[in-house]
């Protein structure tokens, strides 16, 4: 009886470890950062934008929540990115992070870095202070609750850099993947990429197809990308790519049930095979062994040139990453006497000034050697950095065999897609919209999907609510898969966008100004404060097992079921969210041309009342026989605007004109405060005159003579208008009398 007990007791404890694993599993978070930086003012982009639009709406239907930016500025794309990491660690333990960035990309002393769209680059030291290091980002995301983060950065283009200062290497430098990580390029280390001429690049292609192959794990996804984009490219492109998953196992699409299983591809050997094929499993594995095997087994093929190549490109920049992570004058020295001219050679003599030693390698010193490096080959691998593009289209390559990458235009649905260009973006800060990509037939499709992101625009943060991928099975209340006869663009809901759903909508953030950011000030033991992020938008789709009501800014795989602490909440009223006024637009015109905003209509403003009467104002004259009269309204002015100031002459208070007062009557009892009427207001209006008037001068008195006067004479009396009259002179008394 008691070993019966045992059992059961084991058994349950079997049965509730697999249980949460699988409902761990099932809670499992996807998300995405996706970047598109095209319209640089040294050399703008034509393909890095619509690269990023079919990569987003990739992980979209994937089940990926993809925050978005296209041409953003250097704050912008730092704010973005905070952004980004808030989201990151509100993440389930074993989730997924993805990182897209496309764009040019600059090497600076083994850091690679995104530049901006305005970016101002003339010299080598503007490199780190303009464009934004990708370090920074894997270093955050080491501390996410993330189990696999993928960093694919598409940005091995050649970009112009100044005259001015040291050169610096092209493409991008080599990097080594953190545990947990797996970090890709578009092309190889210090390898440029050429510029696509279709509606979207080689790469970006790539890896959305392979991206909608059901059941395949992410070494496998990037390892046939860079056999399909060195196809396509005619061996020019060759992607690279380095991995440290562990035990972390993740697809983007899971095989359906009852659908055929992939053939598992028989491991063969480089010395077992032809010279064609051992050339694509030597690609495929894409490191220094693979490229020795090739050459040990065939050294006189004419493919043997093309393989030197590329194995004395990848041995110069493993060198150069063993030096950096070395760092000492030894190791910088080392790199110098076997690359003189290597492409990092200015980088190691700025290394050099740094630590205060010389430049040129002294006669004798202590050579540095890295055990984990194979050894050259004697007699028949080249150590010395040769043009790598040039050999490379001497010698054009052999067509991959067909058990290593099958058909491209199987998938009649995504080709359909890829072929035309995507519409015009519908706003600034948001990635073109191609149509919906739908869910790969023999695919599981994800439970949920959610609405992209775009947190800088200049309407703020936005939540785009693109269209349900189609799904082919039963789900969809089909018997079985449809017939593949490619995709046919239904009308669409907004004019010219075939992708929406509805016009974006903005997303409101409640930020409390009181709490501690960054969780400071918490005691020892307290449990972190949450942070004000983005909310999650799940797009509606009728998926079988997934909630009807889900509620915006929740996620539908968390909370959703009674608690023991509380009850059912039900369904809720969703109230719609206040409209959003337009932020400040770009500084560049050339980032919003040829889009298409489609704007909310502004609510009218109430209309501005002035009142005319204040109570109390008419009280003191209310019983007086003579009424003071009314005074005329406030004239209302027009917004921005300011009263001009009454020009006031310096004149005379007798020049004034005079108001006529007419006389009133007033009561013995009245108040001794009476209210004046405005003598300006009832006056005649005066014309003003434009200019100041100088001041007048004060009239001065005339010199008149004085009239002349008679003189008495003797008899006392006057005679009028004679001879004899006695004037007046100035100065003199008027009583003298002048002799004539």
């Amino acid at each position: 009886m008691s070993f019966l007990k045992r059992v059961i007791v084991f058994s349950a404890f079997v049965l509730t470890a697999v249980l949460g694993e699988a409902s761990v599993a099932a809670a499992q978070d996807r998300l995405a950062l996706v970047i598109g930086q095209g319209a640089y003012r040294v050399r703008a982009l034509p393909t890095a934008v619509n690269d990023a639009g079919l990569i987003a709406q990739s992980l979209t239907s994937a089940g990926f929540e993809v925050v978005q930016g296209r041409d953003l500025s250097a704050s912008d794309l730092r704010s973005l990115v905070r952004d980004f990491l808030d989201k990151v660690q509100d993440l389930e333990p074993g989730s997924t992070v993805a990182v897209y960035l496309a764009g040019h990309g600059v090497q600076l002393e083994g850091e690679n870095y995104l530049l901006p769209v305005v970016a101002r680059i003339e010299r080598d030291v503007d490199v780190p202070i303009e464009g934004f290091r990708v370090s920074d980002l894997i270093r955050s995301l080491e501390r996410s609750p993330a189990q696999a983060r993928v960093i694919v950065a598409d940005m091995a283009r050649d970009y112009p850099l100044g005259s001015s200062g040291e050169p610096v290497a092209k493409g991008l430098a080599l990097m080594e993947s953190p545990a947990g990580f797996l970090v890709a390029f578009s092309s190889a280390p210090n390898i440029v990429a050429a510029d696509g001429q279709g509606p979207y690049g080689a790469y970006a292609t790539a890896l959305a197809e392979m991206i909608r192959q059901p059941g395949l794990p992410l070494d496998e996804v990037f390892a046939r990308t860079r056999l399909r984009t060195h196809e396509a490219t005619n061996g020019e492109q060759i992607p690279w790519h380095t991995a440290n998953l562990g035990n972390a196992s993740f697809a983007f699409f899971e095989q359906a049930e009852g659908a055929d299983r992939p053939l598992v591809r028989e491991v063969r050997r480089i010395e077992d095979v032809p010279a064609e094929e051992a050339y694509a499993i030597a690609v495929e594995r894409d490191t220094i062994q693979g490229y020795q095997d090739f050459l040990r087994r065939y050294p006189d093929h004419r493919l043997a040139r093309r393989v030197t190549a590329l194995l004395a490109a990848r041995r110069e920049a493993v060198v150069w990453r063993r030096t950096l992570a070395r760092n000492t004058r030894e190791a910088y020295w080392t790199y110098l006497r076997h690359y003189p001219n290597g492409p990092h050679a200015p980088d190691s003599r700025r290394r050099l000034a740094r630590l205060s030693a010389p430049y040129a390698p002294p006669a004798v010193f202590d050579e540095v050697v890295y055990e984990d490096l194979p050894p050259p080959l004697p007699g028949i691998e080249r150590v010395e950095v040769v043009e790598v593009v040039t050999v490379i289209r001497d010698v054009p390559p052999p067509r991959m065999p067909a058990y290593l990458l099958p058909r491209w235009d199987e998938d009649e649905e995504f080709v359909t897609i890829i072929r035309k260009p995507p519409p015009l973006p519908i706003m600034a800060g948001v990635l073109p919209i191609p149509m919906p990509i739908p869910v790969p037939v023999r695919a599981r499709p994800p439970r949920y999907f959610y609405q992209p992101i775009a947190p800088r625009t200049p309407r703020g943060p936005v939540a785009i609510p693109v269209a349900a991928p189609p799904v082919f099975g039963a789900l969809m209340g089909d018997e079985g898969p449809r017939p593949r006869r490619g995709l046919r663009p239904e009308q669409p809901r907004v004019p010219r966008q075939p992708g929406l759903a509805a016009p974006v909508e903005a997303i409101p953030i409640m930020v409390n100004p009181r709490a501690l950011r960054d969780d400071r000030g918490i005691r020892p033991g307290e449990p972190p404060r949450s942070r004000a992020s983005l909310p999650s938008r799940p797009i509606p789709f009728p998926q079988a097992g997934q909630p009807a009501n889900v509620r915006p800014g929740e996620r539908p795989d968390r909370d959703r079921g009674p608690r023991p602490d509380r009850p059912d909440p039900g369904p809720r009223e969703v109230r719609p969210t206040a409209p959003v006024r337009d932020a400040g637009r770009s500084p560049d015109p050339r980032l919003d041309a040829g889009e298409s905003l489609m704007r909310q209509p502004r609510p009218q403003s109430p209309r501005i009342e002035i009142e005319r009467e204040r109570p109390g104002r008419g009280d003191v004259g209310r019983d007086l026989r003579i009424r003071p009269e009314p005074q005329a309204p406030f004239a209302v002015r027009p917004p921005n605007t300011m009263p001009q100031p009454e020009e006031r002459h310096p004149r005379r208070e007798a020049d004034l004109p005079r108001p006529r007062m007419e006389p009133r009557m007033e009561r013995r009892d009245a108040p001794a405060f009476q209210p004046r009427p405005m003598p300006r207001m009832q006056e005649a209006p005066r014309q003003e005159r434009a200019f100041r008037e100088p001041p007048r001068p004060m009239p001065q008195p005339r010199m008149q003579l004085q009239q002349v006067r008679p003189v008495p004479g003797p008899s006392g009396g006057g005679r009028q208008g004679g001879g004899n009259a006695v004037r007046c002179r100035p100065g003199w008394p008027c009583g003298t009398e002048e002799v004539r």
